[in-house]
C-alpha cells in the first residue's frame, strides 16, 4: 500500500507548527516600532510587516504584488506535495524524509497564510546587520539545511538518478494524477 503524502500524524504536526507560528504573530503584532536587545550586537526583538511579501522581492524589489506571491505560494505547494508523491512512490523513505516534509509544508502554509490574511509577513527576529525574521523563515531555512545534508549523506545514490527520467516520470504523475485518477 503507497503511503498519503499528508497522513493524519503528518498533517497533525503542520498544524501544531503553523499554530506556533501564527500564535507568536498574534501576540507580537502589537509591538511594532518595539526594539529589544536579546544578544547584544548579535538578536533583537524588532517586529516589522514585511509587506513586500518576499524575502527576494525585500532584498531586490522584484516588484511582485500580493495576488503574484499567492500564486507562487499555491504553485510551491502544489509541487512539493507531487514531489514528496514521487518520492513516496519510487524511493523508500526515512524519518529525514518526513522531517523535510512537515518542514516545508508548515512554511509554505504559514507564507500563504501571511499573504491572505497579514498582508506580508509580520517578522520579529532581527539579525543584526542582516534582516528580520520569523519561525515560518526558521522552517523553512531549516528544510533548505537538512535537504542539503540529507542529500550530501546519500550522495552515492542521489548521484546515479537519471535528472531527465525524473523530471519525465515527475511530469507524468502530475498529468496522471490530475487528469486518469479523478473519474
Amino acid at each position: 500500500m503507497r503511503r498519503k503524502v499528508l497522513d493524519i500524524n503528518s498533517l497533525i504536526k503542520v498544524m501544531v507548527l503553523i499554530v506556533l507560528d501564527q500564535g507568536i504573530k498574534l501576540m507580537v503584532k502589537g509591538y511594532y516600532g518595539t526594539e529589544k536587545t536579546i544578544i547584544p550586537k548579535l538578536l533583537y526583538f524588532k517586529p516589522k510587516l514585511n509587506d513586500k511579501y518576499s524575502w527576494f522581492n525585500s532584498m531586490f524589489s522584484f516588484g511582485g504584488g500580493k495576488a503574484f506571491h499567492i500564486l507562487l505560494v499555491l504553485i510551491m505547494i502544489f509541487l512539493v506535495y507531487y514531489l514528496f508523491k514521487y518520492i513516496y512512490t519510487h524511493y523508500n523513505t526515512n524519518t529525514g524524509v518526513e522531517v523535510l516534509k512537515i518542514l516545508i509544508f508548515s512554511g509554505a502554509i504559514c507564507s500563504l497564510i501571511d499573504k491572505v490574511f497579514w498582508n506580508g509577513s509580520l517578522d520579529y527576529v532581527y539579525l543584526y546587520g542582516l534582516f528580520i525574521f520569523d519561525l515560518k523563515d526558521i522552517y523553512i531555512t531549516a528544510f533548505e539545511i537538512f535537504a542539503v545534508i540529507l542529500l550530501i549523506k546519500n550522495w552515492q545514490s542521489v548521484s546515479k538518478i537519471d535528472d531527465k527520467k525524473l523530471f519525465k516520470d515527475f511530469c507524468k504523475l502530475i498529468k496522471k494524477d490530475i487528469f486518469y485518477n479523478h473519474k
